[in-house]
Order: C-alpha cells, then structure tokens, then sequence
C-alpha cells in the first residue's frame, strides 16, 4: 500500500468518525479528540491534514462523503434512451450499495439538506451538479428544451433519494432495496422507451 492510499484511507476513516460523531451527538461533541479516538487517526494527523478548526473538519468530511455517495455517476457517453435509462440503473445500484454498506451519509442527507451548514452546503453543490448533468443527457436524448429535462431530472432525483431513503431507514434493507430497485427500473422504462 503506498502513502497515497494510507492518506486517502485516514480521510475516509476521518471523514465517516466525523460524520457519526455529528449524527449521533450534534455539531457541538465534535472534537479532535474524539475524532482522533473514533477514527484510530492520530489527532497530530488530523491537525495537519484536515486543519485546526471544527469548520475544516465539518467541510472536509462533508466534501469526502459527498464525493464518495456521488461518484456513483458512472462517466458514460449517453446517446439514446437506452443509454440513458442503463446509466440510471448502473449509478443507482452504486448508490444502493453503498446505503446498504453504511447509511449515514443518506440520513444525513435528509437532516442537512437545505441547512446554512458546511453538510447542508456540500449536498447543495452536489445535487446541483447531478441536476445539470441530467438535465443536459436529457435534453439531448429526448430533444427536449431545458426546462423539462430540468424538471424530469429534478422527479428523477427525488424518486431515487426517496427510495435511497427507504432502503436505509428499513427493518429489511435487503427486501426493500429489491421492490425500490423495481419501482425505479419500472419508472425509466416508462419514462425512457
């Protein structure tokens, strides 16, 4: 393992330690300490890596798990509908899994979204990103103008953050995952065919 891997690992492990932390306990528990004890990372690395104050922490662990939940938008060419609709399936199934592996940065989506927070304005940037990006495949498969594709980008959002939602607020994740999967694969079909 070179150091680049053993960095972006303590990132990760950082950025999640932090985000539990806030989950759990609120803004006002997160210390480098309990960061450091949390995250097995040294609060000297955490120092100089990831800054002295709890806004760089906060920032930086938003921006990390931001980036991790939405690299899911696989980077394909999308031409046709049928591009379009497999590109939704393949990021979405991304996206479940990730849920299914670890839920916080979904539950945390839905308690920051909207909020004059480092989180709040991390999921602003990223979910604009997605709107833009969607919303020009759209327009460019189904030859529609912009207000639209923006439109149906921002149903399609919804729908699948709804269903995220659902998978990782279930009793069953594994058997809600499996009819949320289905609802969304029927959606694109109709949308998309």
């Amino acid at each position: 393992m070179d150091k680049s891997d053993t960095k972006s690992q303590k990132y990760f492990a950082v950025s999640h330690a932090i985000l539990e932390i806030i989950e759990n306990d609120g803004l006002n528990d997160l210390t480098h300490s309990r960061v450091a004890r949390q995250s097995n990372v040294s609060r000297a690395w955490i120092y100089e890596y990831m800054g002295k104050e709890k806004a760089n922490l906060i920032e930086i662990a938003s921006e990390t798990f931001s980036n991790y939940f939405t690299n899911s938008s696989i980077a394909t060419e999308i031409n046709t509908f049928e591009d379009l609709k497999n590109h939704l399936i393949e990021s979405q199934e991304i996206a479940f899994k990730k849920i299914l592996d670890d839920s916080i940065i979904i539950r945390l989506y839905f308690r920051y979204r909207g909020t004059p927070t480092a989180i709040g304005t991390s999921i602003k940037k990223y979910e604009s990103h997605w709107l833009d990006n969607m919303s020009a495949n759209i327009m460019s498969c189904m030859n529609c103008d912009q207000k639209k594709a923006k439109t149906l980008a921002l149903t399609l959002l919804t729908l699948r953050l709804g269903f995220y939602h659902r998978v990782a607020t279930s009793e069953n994740p594994a058997q809600e995952h499996a009819l949320s999967k289905e609802a969304l694969e029927m959606t694109y079909l109709q949308t998309f065919t």
